[in-house]
């Protein structure tokens, strides 16, 4: 379903790295536990993923992902309380970057150095400031992480 209203669990046919683990599967959609974590230009030295890839941590309950050329996805993420939405909180809620990329071979994405990353798609930025029309913060679809 595009721009679904409301996250259904039993939609979702893949789930991130060690989904288990942080209690992605079952746990409340949305929660924070600790899986969060932000690129910062150089995942040689601080990895992109908050775990390294382990296949062995999918599980029928939460398999791995697989994506097929042309194929049409729909990805969820909550927002945490970071949407610059005027009926929410505020407009001033940054977005920097939101990057899909795959790395070509079989290197952890998590790990490798910055220039082996190929971005498959550009997500954009979600408006925001105090200058961003009302109209404009509260209409979905938009780009970037904001998206929710």
């Amino acid at each position: 379903e595009n721009n679904g209203w409301y996250w259904d669990e039993a939609k979702c046919r893949g789930w991130p790295r060690s989904a288990e683990r942080f209690n992605m599967r079952y746990g409340k959609f949305g929660n924070s536990r600790g899986y969060t974590h932000r690129l910062d230009d150089h995942p040689e030295i601080k990895p992109l993923c908050r775990t390294p890839r382990n296949d062995s941590e999918y599980s029928p309950a939460a398999p791995m992902a697989a994506y097929y050329l042309g194929q049409k996805v729909g990805l969820t993420h909550p927002t945490n309380n970071h949407v610059s939405d005027a009926r929410c909180n505020t407009k001033g809620q940054r977005d920097t970057e939101n990057l899909i990329f795959v790395v070509d071979g079989d290197d952890d994405p998590c790990c490798v150095d910055s220039e082996k990353l190929i971005v498959v798609e550009d997500m954009g930025i979600s408006p925001y400031g105090s200058n961003i029309p009302d109209e404009l913060t509260t209409t979905y679809p938009k780009p970037g992480f904001q998206n929710a």
